[in-house]
């Protein structure tokens, strides 16, 4: 495999994802959320099993994203269509960093530095 693949197969992926219409996919009721939920899901497994970059730093640019792109005080871009019915629900940014907050999670991190 070409060197710079590995660098371009985990962003390509992910984005065609994010991009494509809601009609692509063949689950029934999928939200724009849960499409974001999905690309980004797929963005980790995929820095995971090419690791363009380490692995931990994969985890904190995940947590960025869900931030972003998921939560109610993320990025005025990704909030336009919060009204609509296909929209989904947002997560309060609060309940994101909450789950990060467990102290199992508080001592993998301790260890991983």
């Amino acid at each position: 495999m070409r060197p710079y693949l590995k660098y371009i197969i985990p962003i390509v992926i992910p984005l065609i994802v994010l991009l494509l219409p809601l009609s692509a996919f063949p689950f029934e009721g999928l939200t724009i959320v849960q499409q974001r939920v999905i690309a980004i899901f797929l963005l980790a497994a995929l820095c995971w099993v090419f690791e363009p970059i380490p692995i931990y730093a994969t985890s904190v640019v995940i947590i960025v994203l869900e931030l972003l792109m998921l939560s109610n005080k993320g990025i005025f871009f990704f909030r336009l269509d919060e009204g609509e019915a296909h929209f989904g629900e947002l997560l309060k940014y609060n309940d994101i960093m909450a789950t990060f907050a467990s102290p199992i999670i508080m001592l993998f991190l301790g260890a991983s530095s």
